[in-house]
C-alpha cells in the first residue's frame, strides 16, 4: 500500500490508499441500493474488511454514515486511484424538490469565495427536516472587502456555483461581518424559524 501524501496546494480530497484492507463501496442514502464509482457519484461509504481476522477496529461490513462524494479523474498531484471528499453525514441530509442537499456541501462552495465571505452561514428552516420548500434560505456574511454593489454579482456567482455543484438555488439573506453567532465547538448551521 502506497502511503505517498497528496501534495496537490489545492485540496482534491482524500485518496483512497485501503484497497488491500477493505472493499469501498457507496450506498444511496434512500434506497439502500450500490452507486456506481463514477466520477462525482456520492453515497453512504460502506467497508468490508477484507482480512477480518486481522482487523483492528471493525470485523465485518461498516459505515459511519459519512456521505462520500467520489472523483476518480487523475489527480493532479500524480498519485493514483480514486479520491473522495465527506460532505455530510446521512442524517443530515435536507431534500429540495427531491434533491438530497447537505449542510457540509452547502459550507464547501460558501469556503470556496474566501475573499469574498467570511465563511458564516446558516440555512433557514421555517419546516422541520428533511424537506424544504424551495428556494432553500441562506443568510450568509460578506468580508468587509465587498461593498453593497458587489452583492447583486457574487449572489448569481454563488447561486450559480451551488446550482452546477448541488442542483440547488438558493434565497440569499446578506448580512454584515461579524454577524453571526460563532459557536467554540462545533457551529450549528441551520436555524430553525418553527421552533419557539
Amino acid at each position: 500500500m502506497n502511503m505517498a501524501p497528496c501534495d496537490h496546494p489545492v485540496y482534491q480530497g482524500m485518496h483512497w490508499i485501503a484497497d488491500d484492507y477493505a472493499y469501498y463501496e457507496l450506498v444511496d442514502p434512500e434506497k439502500k441500493k450500490p452507486v456506481p464509482i463514477e466520477h462525482g457519484a456520492t453515497g453512504i461509504m460502506v467497508g468490508t474488511s477484507l482480512h477480518p481476522e486481522a482487523a483492528v477496529w471493525f470485523d465485518m461490513r461498516f459505515t459511519m454514515m459519512d456521505i462520500h462524494q467520489v472523483f476518480t479523474e487523475p489527480c493532479p498531484c500524480g498519485f493514483s486511484g480514486f479520491r473522495y471528499k465527506i460532505i455530510g453525514r446521512a442524517d443530515d441530509m435536507l431534500k429540495v424538490k427531491g434533491v438530497p442537499v447537505y449542510p457540509a456541501a452547502i459550507e464547501g462552495v460558501i469556503h470556496s469565495f474566501p475573499d469574498k465571505l467570511t465563511g458564516a452561514f446558516r440555512i433557514v428552516l421555517d419546516e422541520p427536516p428533511p424537506r424544504v420548500v424551495p428556494p432553500i434560505k441562506l443568510k450568509i456574511e460578506h468580508s468587509s472587502a465587498v461593498g453593497e454593489a458587489d452583492l447583486p454579482g457574487l449572489e448569481r456567482d454563488i447561486q450559480e456555483k451551488m446550482h452546477q455543484l448541488l442542483k440547488i438555488r438558493p434565497a440569499i439573506t446578506w448580512l454584515k461581518p461579524d454577524t453571526l453567532e460563532r459557536a467554540v465547538k462545533k457551529t450549528q448551521l441551520i436555524e430553525k424559524t418553527y421552533e419557539p
